[in-house]
């Protein structure tokens, strides 16, 4: 079905001030920032078919969390759109700023000034975007990257579970695949944004400069290789792949100097100009949206006591059968990303899987994990203050809802931003 989309785009500054306390490293010696190697930005995207528009914003945060609410409500105010119609997303930097509640505990305090400030400019983006919206087409292709590598190795002495740390596991899961989507205009051809999808932990930096790790460079390569494009990065089921080590067949994960990481972001950006020179599919049909919170159980205390649920949000964002984008709150494993490929292939074109999204609540592994314990499957929950794990139907539970909300027919509820709670066996 053809469909005359119109899409906008802007970008703004959201580097915060040197001395802000950095998020991302549990164990970073110097928690307060020292310097920048590289500016943050945050960009948004409106894409309109003339009867429902959504709105997509990618920040070089570690997510947005518990500010959610904060900048979906100013992004609201600035452009009219519903809380159902944005889809926010962290590029999961982990030279950022910490912005969360709880990271006060850890460093003493938030920019809480620096955090309103950043709001505010991505609401001024957003309105730009929705205000710019400019007659385009959409183009979708994807390339193949091996930038990622799986981090959960088995552990030698425990048969069946992994080693506590990260380390690299190259025989593990992986998706290698590197989605995009041009926005190409209407009226003079010129590529208005490009639109990136990959699944790896921006973890090839550490210290305490602010950054956008490997992402940053490659927003930098894009706009170099695609002059006037505005490039976004929309981080994928990343929560158990980092990059590979800077030495093939090293047991540790290298931290890398910013030239080592600025090579990382160029190769990603060079595989984007060589999908994007391979060839081109139309994107067409009515944009689709559905939202969703559910709520993700966690196995009970050894007394036998309930722990409280834990809300998790799940945005559909169809384009007829020609493709789909599926954001979820949290650090979702990559197998969560290859199932949706897998399952729904048949249904779509192209697959966007995004993690990171809206209120994010910490790592969702796949219940073949949940065995193997280890930082995804049980360290991770008690860091955020839960005392074990999901339950290991979790993962059936996601899936199963993500498939009834791409059965369904919106609802008021959902485009208007009330919850949709919905509990799926």
């Amino acid at each position: 079905m053809e469909v005359e989309y119109r899409v906008g785009a802007a970008t703004t500054d959201i580097t915060p001030p040197v001395g802000t306390p950095l998020g991302g490293y549990a164990f970073r010696g110097v928690h307060q920032s020292t310097g920048v190697y590289h500016p943050l930005t945050a960009a948004a995207l409106v894409i309109d078919d003339g009867t429902t528009p959504v709105l997509l914003i990618s920040a070089e945060w570690l997510g947005f969390y518990d500010k959610a609410d904060l900048v979906r409500a100013r992004v609201m105010a600035a452009t009219g759109l519903s809380e159902g119609q944005i889809v926010l997303t962290g590029t999961h930097t982990h030279c950022g700023p910490a912005i969360r509640d709880f990271d006060v505990e850890r460093h003493g305090r938030i920019d809480t000034d620096y955090v309103t400030s950043a709001a505010d400019r991505i609401a001024a983006a957003a309105a730009a975007a929705w205000r710019d919206r400019l007659p385009a087409r959409l183009r979708r292709t994807a390339g193949h990257l091996d930038l990622a590598v799986c981090r959960r190795r088995p552990d030698p002495s425990r048969p069946g579970r992994v080693l506590s740390g990260p380390h690299p596991y190259p025989d593990g899961p992986t998706d290698h695949e590197l989605g995009v989507l041009l926005a190409v205009s209407s009226v003079d051809g010129a590529v208005r944004t490009v639109i990136v999808n990959y699944a790896c932990h921006p973890t090839a930096m550490a210290g305490a400069e602010i950054g956008g790790d490997y992402v940053g460079f490659a927003l930098d390569h894009l706009t170099t290789t695609f002059p006037g494009a505005v490039p976004i990065f929309l981080q994928g089921c990343a929560g158990d792949q980092s990059p590979r080590p800077l030495h093939e067949g090293s047991d540790r994960f290298d931290r890398r100097t910013p030239a080592q990481v600025r090579a990382l972001g160029e190769e990603l950006g060079v595989t984007v100009r060589d999908a994007v020179n391979a060839g081109l599919t139309e994107v067409t049909g009515p944009i689709s949206l559905a939202r969703s919170v559910i709520d993700l159980e966690i196995e009970p205390e050894p007394t036998g006591d309930r722990q409280l649920p834990v809300p998790f949000e799940i945005q559909t964002v169809q384009f007829g059968s020609s493709l789909l984008l599926v954001a979820m709150a949290a650090e979702m494993t990559v197998e969560h990303g290859l199932r949706l490929k897998d399952e729904l292939a048949d249904r779509f074109g192209q697959i966007i899987p995004v993690g990171y999204a809206n209120a994010m609540v910490g790592y969702v592994p796949v219940r073949r994990q949940f065995t193997e314990l280890g930082y995804e499957v049980l360290d991770a929950n008690r860091y955020h203050g839960r005392g074990g794990r999901y339950l290991e139907t979790t993962e059936d539970q996601i899936h199963a809802e993500i498939r009834r909300l791409l059965a369904s027919r919106p609802t008021a509820n959902q485009l208007t931003g009330s919850d949709e709670r919905s509990d799926v066996p």
